[in-house]
């Protein structure tokens, strides 16, 4: 009932601001007055943008509380994988590990690329 009541208090602002114009001869007034009543018109609309912003931030806020809870319990496959020593590790690993590419003889350790 409040808003109703808002609503009709701004309509009849807007208006009278606007045709405060040919009295006080300030476009300030006018301009007001003009905003007033484009919210008016497009308060529903304003509406519905305010209510799926806030769901989007409390979905965005779940969803990092979610991946928190997750991350704790998950175990980070980088260590789980440089446990493992016996499996071969591809050549593009074996570029990232060491440095460099490895060469053929297993004798020379030189520092190629």
């Amino acid at each position: 009932m409040k808003k109703t009541k808002l609503n009709h208090a701004i309509e009849y602002l807007s208006s009278t601001l606007v045709f405060s114009y040919f009295f006080i001869h300030n476009i300030f007034l006018v301009l007001i007055g003009i905003i007033f009543s484009i919210y008016l018109i497009n308060i529903n609309f304003i509406n519905r943008i305010i209510k799926s912003f806030y769901k989007n931030l409390v979905n965005k806020k779940e969803s990092i509380e979610l991946n928190a809870k997750d991350t704790e319990t998950e175990i980070n496959p980088i260590n789980k994988k440089s446990t493992k020593k016996d499996t071969k590790l591809t050549l593009v690993e074996t570029i990232e590990e060491l440095g460099f590419i490895p060469s053929l003889d297993n004798n020379d350790e030189t520092n190629v690329a």
